[in-house]
């Protein structure tokens, strides 16, 4: 019997809760533009059926309080695993990529897709000349060995944040000279 008390509370707490969680994953979509809602709202509800059943009052937290944290990490832990997903299933095909760039305007500028035609081979070996060794080490490791930045970060023993940094600051210098270049081709 003091199963069934305890779901007939989980399902009043839910209930009782169900705007709230609502707002959390509304505060949080604000953030996270490409977030689906639907999505942070199950999250959302699998975080409060796993703070009511976690909750230990004789800590002295307020329930309200514990159960903020859990609902919000597990939006963010179900972002997390969505995105990985995702980039899992991200097309790289240079003819699609390109069919999307020229339908998008970039075709022209965009770096990517004026590496991906073969003349220009010579090119993206010229602008990775240019980058300090560090730079070419973290673009290195992340496009060749598929290493993401806590691997990164532990073969070069520096944190994870510079280790995104420098991966950004590499592809920015990249655009920037592969841009120059393209502009360089089209003036007579």
């Amino acid at each position: 019997m003091p199963e069934a008390v305890s779901r007939t509370d989980d399902a009043a707490l839910t209930a009782l809760y169900g705007n709230w969680i609502k707002r959390m994953a509304l505060l949080l979509r604000s953030r996270m533009p490409w977030a689906d809602l639907d999505e942070l709202l199950q999250w959302g509800a699998i975080g409060m059926m796993e703070a009511t059943q976690r909750f230990d009052p004789s800590l002295g937290v307020e329930f309200q309080a514990f159960a903020s944290r859990r609902i919000r990490g597990a939006m963010i832990d179900g972002l997390r695993r969505d995105g990985a997903h995702r980039r899992g299933e991200a097309s790289f095909d240079p003819e699609h990529v390109e069919m999307v760039a020229v339908e998008r305007g970039l075709a022209p500028e965009d770096p990517l897709a004026i590496l991906q035609r073969e003349d220009n081979r010579s090119l993206l070996v010229a602008a990775l000349k240019t980058l300090s060794e560090q730079d070419y080490q973290v673009l290195a490791m992340h496009f060749f060995n598929d290493m993401n930045n806590r691997e990164i970060s532990a073969v070069l023993e520096i944190s994870e944040g510079y280790a995104s940094r420098i991966r950004k600051r590499a592809l920015e210098s990249l655009a920037i000279y592969i841009n120059a270049a393209a502009k360089e081709e089209m003036v007579p």
